[in-house]
């Protein structure tokens, strides 16, 4: 009995020892793989001819991925033909669920759509040409996108081949033929048939394929494209900017109101009958409000005349008709805005911004005060834009004036000695004193009054700066010369200076440009694609400006 205990025994251990040494552990190492899947097959061949199958099949080396072949996948001419995907190891079908366009030359382009499905490595320049006809369209062009104001290149952006027509819209017209420009901005669309076309490129924010002037920068050629052989065409320069025409949309009672709604933003616009209070409203500067005259009763029938432009330069022409009618509804709330503080100097300047027209200022309400211990009653220079929504105000005062007389009304037992406590009072620092707008300062058109304000007058303090010296060499007539930060916002222009002295300039790195004035008119064109005219020119120094505390920097800049 004991032996055969013993004889139990050594077989499970027997048993357990072969198991553990057959058991298959996870390989480890290995070199990672890159290799890309390879085409080996394909049903049509690319050339083939007279193709009129609705399955499409492609064999490759290797399994496959095809999870994003609907993004990556593009087919020209464009086409409203869906399409299924199906994957079975190593092989991609597209199943078509309708017929091709006869006489047709299609072109494929997969993209990064098809990878291997470990490492997924794209199967590289993975594309299909042929016809449905008894040839192949050989047609072909190529360029690049750029950025306009800044000459980076437009990665990205769609490239759209339209047939010419004297009808042709960009916003509603599907291009026939489209592509990607690359990360360099470089584009190239093959296989189109002969004709003549326009060209545009945008980034197709909503990829629709189709322009939206809001929201997608543009670029485009002017000239018809008669394509009769490879082309090669000029770089087109994009730029965001909203060439629709200016449209009026409506005009209605809205509350106690009457607003008049555009299609878009309004640069200015001029007004009829001038006893009339308006102003723009709206998140996008597109409405027009009026606000009921006193001597109109309501529900009388009213005519206006308005003259209302864009940005561009479009400009509308339209006769209003209309009522006010009554409403329980509360005026909308008075605010305006100020700065929160302004150096003091000889006569200083700032903008009162309002939400809607004022119709009166108390000028005894604006004073410059301390504490309880100085105030001071200044005159005042006022400068009203047209419809008095914004105020340049001008302050009468002579900045040793005031300090002297601020200084003088101290009393002398709040002296101190100490240089430190010293530094944090009025009499030094000027933190207290203040411009202050007080309450009922103004009066709006709808008779409510403004709330209390006050703006900080600080004493001037140097900052750290350096200056930049620019010897421009051009031979241009019409120019506007532009520093510009990292973010691109416009520092300093000078226009028509050919030498520059910029001072108190923050140390920071900047970009210079120029804005080529060329037909000479006194002003710079973004250009505008509805009237073919293109952008004028921008010139980029090709290297950044860095500007260090207390350094002078002199340049020469040809363009």
């Amino acid at each position: 009995m004991k032996y055969f205990l013993q004889l139990i025994i050594f077989t499970l251990l027997s048993v357990t020892a072969f198991h553990r040494c057959a058991n298959p552990g996870r390989p480890t190492g290995g070199p990672k793989d890159t290799i890309p899947p390879v085409l080996i097959n394909a049903i049509p061949v690319s050339g083939t001819t007279n193709f009129k199958d609705q399955v499409i099949e492609l064999e490759f080396s290797e399994y496959i991925n095809a999870d994003k072949i609907q993004q990556e996948l593009i087919i020209t001419p464009k086409t409203d033909i869906r399409y299924k995907s199906i994957v079975k190891r190593n092989k991609l079908i597209l199943k078509l669920d309708q017929a091709l366009e006869d006489s047709t030359t299609y072109y494929f382009n997969f993209a990064n759509g098809v990878t291997d499905i470990t490492e997924k490595n794209p199967v590289v320049n993975l594309a299909l040409a042929f016809s449905t006809g008894p040839f192949i369209d050989s047609m072909s062009v190529k360029g690049s996108v750029e950025k306009l104001m800044t000459k980076e290149p437009g990665n990205g952006y769609v490239v759209s081949l339209y047939p010419y027509s004297d009808t042709l819209d960009y916003f509603s017209d599907s291009p026939m033929y489209f592509t990607t420009a690359n990360d360099s901005g470089n584009y190239k669309l093959n296989y189109i048939k002969q004709g003549k076309y326009k060209i545009i490129s945008f980034n197709d924010d909503n990829s629709n394929f189709m322009l939206d002037p809001e929201t997608e920068a543009h670029g485009f050629i002017s000239d018809i494209i008669n394509l009769d052989s490879a082309l090669t065409l000029p770089v087109m320069r994009s730029v965001l900017q909203n060439v629709k025409p200016l449209t009026l949309i409506n005009v209605r009672p809205t509350g106690r109101y009457v607003e008049i709604k555009f299609n878009k933003q309004i640069d200015s616009y001029e007004l009829t009958p001038e006893y009339l209070q308006h102003n723009i409203i709206g998140e996008n500067s597109d409405i027009i409000r009026l606000y009921k005259p006193e001597q109109i009763n309501y529900k009388d029938s009213l005519t206006s005349y308005i003259t209302a432009s864009d940005s561009l330069g479009n400009q509308i022409l339209d006769t209003l008709k209309y009522v006010f009618l009554e409403s329980n509804r509360k005026p909308s709330g008075f605010s305006y805005s100020v700065p929160s503080r302004i150096e003091i100097e000889n006569n200083p300047l700032f903008v009162i911004q309002f939400n809607k027209p004022v119709k009166s200022i108390n000028t005894d309400s604006i004073l410059v005060k301390a504490d309880s211990i100085f105030t001071f009653y200044p005159s005042v220079k006022l400068d009203w834009n047209n419809n008095r929504t914004e105020l340049n105000l001008k302050l009468i005062l002579n900045k040793d004036s005031i300090l002297q007389a601020f200084e003088a009304s101290i009393p002398k037992d709040t002296a101190v000695s100490d240089s430190t406590t010293q530094q944090n009072q009025t009499r030094t620092g000027h933190r207290n004193l203040e411009i202050v707008l007080k309450k009922n300062a103004f009066l709006s058109v709808e008779n409510d009054t403004s709330s209390l304000k006050t703006i900080t007058l600080q004493k001037p303090h140097s900052k750290p700066s350096g200056t930049l010296q620019l010897d421009i060499q051009t031979d241009k007539k019409s120019f506007i010369v532009q520093l510009t930060d990292k973010s691109g916002e416009v520092k300093y222009q000078r226009k028509n200076e050919k030498k520059i002295k910029l001072t108190a300039i923050k140390p920071d790195t900047y970009q210079i440009r120029a804005l080529i004035d060329n037909n000479e008119d006194g002003k710079w064109s973004y250009g505008n694609l509805l009237e073919n005219k293109q952008p004028e020119d921008v010139f980029l120094y090709s290297e950044e400006i860095s500007i260090r505390e207390n350094w002078v920097v002199e340049m020469s800049i040809t363009f």
